[in-house]
């Protein structure tokens, strides 16, 4: 039996990135939360069940709230970006089509585009905050942070644990003892 998936409280008038591990990586996405607390999933995805298929901008909307779990994916983590200021949910949809406006018709001439989740967010950031350098950082940090959470995903896992999905705020930690930010540091 599949345990159920718990919610996770997010701030409302919030933006998260989120992101699930899979074999070589992570697939992100984005969350939009409305001032009334009304949660949508936005990613890069594809959009048929054929995985070379064809891939593009989807909205989900979360009628029971974000989640630990994404189906029966777990969630590492969701990355609250604190510059974000809040806006209708249709004007954020707007800049997330707008994204890629032009795809391939194959998951793998999309990769060979680079387009693919990450970058997907790492853009719609630079439109929403503003800022390409800032998206890159928020990109970083949370693809450093990612891969330590999976680590310990990957134990609790092999051990029979539970894995706790976190909600952290994107921030420059820089700390000596955070080995995410080390990585982070010595990419630039």
């Amino acid at each position: 039996m599949a345990a159920e998936s718990l919610p996770v409280p997010l701030d409302n008038n919030a933006l998260y990135v989120s992101t699930i591990p899979l074999t070589n990586g992570f697939h992100y996405a984005l969350i939009h939360v409305d001032r009334n607390g009304t949660a949508t999933r936005h990613h890069w995805a594809a959009m048929t069940i054929d995985p070379h298929g064809p891939e593009g901008y989807v909205a989900q909307p979360m009628p029971r709230g974000p989640r630990m779990k994404a189906g029966q994916q777990q969630i590492l983590a969701y990355f609250r970006v604190l510059e974000y200021r809040s806006t209708e949910v249709s004007a954020f949809q707007d800049v997330c089509a707008s994204v890629f406006p032009k795809t391939s018709s194959s998951a793998l001439q999309n990769r060979a585009a680079n387009m693919n989740s990450r970058t997907w967010i790492t853009r719609v950031l630079a439109r929403v905050l503003g800022s390409p350098e800032r998206a890159m950082e928020i990109e970083q940090y949370v693809s450093a942070h990612s891969r330590v959470y999976s680590d310990g995903h990957a134990c609790a896992f092999l051990f029979g644990r539970p894995y706790t999905t976190l909600v952290v705020p994107v921030a420059s930690c820089n700390s000596p003892q955070c080995s995410a930010c080390r990585t982070c540091s010595s990419s630039h």
